[in-house]
């Protein structure tokens, strides 16, 4: 094989495991493009071996998406990092990156949620991600991260702790007794809370309980009815480190 099919059989390689972590990381062409600093035409000759990338990108990739040099330079090795203390699959699982989320996560009107910074992705193992919820679901949608803060929860979960939170609307619209929820309280602020909903009268209510109990007492207040639960709970808590039922 003469030299310039060998680097043309090399560039497809590459490109091809290009192609494989824009379809792991569940992005847009234009966001995965803006995500690794070039444009969405660079990004797309990369992807069909057009053209090869530079190191810098290379470096973005590995750095952004957890990616090993190794692998993505020759194929050999594990694709993505170990990142220390996210849960382990089966080892032939294919990778799932979830956002974590930097900005404060809220709700619309139809309780869709909303937010607008993601700071980087992780990768979990999809057999992680389907044995906890169900199914595979939708990053981003159905799970993503956030990093805890303040300590009402502590010591069960403390600040800086990276929380996965599994926001599908099921979770969403019935309250599981005593389980920890990412949470709107009536100020409009987001908490990690231990919920119970019961009624007062026809409205419903949220009881809001913290494992802290020597700084922070219980409270509850009411659902406004036009808006309902999801305009309230984002989310259930299902790992900090460790899983949570």
């Amino acid at each position: 094989m003469g030299w310039s099919m060998k680097r043309k059989k090399d560039r497809e390689k590459l490109a091809g495991r290009i192609r494989s972590i824009i379809h792991n990381s569940g992005l847009s062409l234009p966001e995965f493009a803006r995500r690794t600093g070039v444009s969405k035409n660079t990004l797309v000759n990369y992807r069909d071996a057009v053209t090869s990338p530079p190191a810098d990108f290379l470096l973005v990739l590995c750095e952004e998406f957890h990616v090993e040099a190794e692998w993505l330079l020759s194929g050999t090795g594990t694709p993505f990092q170990r990142q220390a203390g996210l849960p382990a699959g089966t080892g032939e699982d294919r990778p799932v990156f979830v956002p974590l989320l930097e900005s404060r996560v809220t709700a619309g009107m139809d309780g869709r949620l909303l937010h607008q910074e993601v700071a980087e992705y992780y990768p979990f193992t999809s057999s992680w991600v389907e044995r906890i919820l169900g199914r595979q679901g939708e990053s981003g949608k159905d799970f993503f991260l956030i990093r805890v803060r303040g300590d009402s929860m502590s010591p069960t979960i403390n600040q800086g702790e990276t929380a996965f939170v599994d926001a599908r609307e099921e979770e969403r619209r019935h309250v599981l007794p005593g389980r920890i929820y990412l949470v709107i309280l009536p100020d409009g602020s987001t908490a990690l809370k231990r919920l119970v909903l019961g009624r007062d009268g026809e409205s419903l209510k949220l009881t809001c309980l913290s494992d802290n109990t020597v700084d922070y007492r219980p409270f509850e207040f009411a659902i406004d009815p036009p808006k309902g639960l999801m305009n309230h709970v984002l989310g259930r808590i299902r790992w900090v480190g460790r899983e949570f039922e």
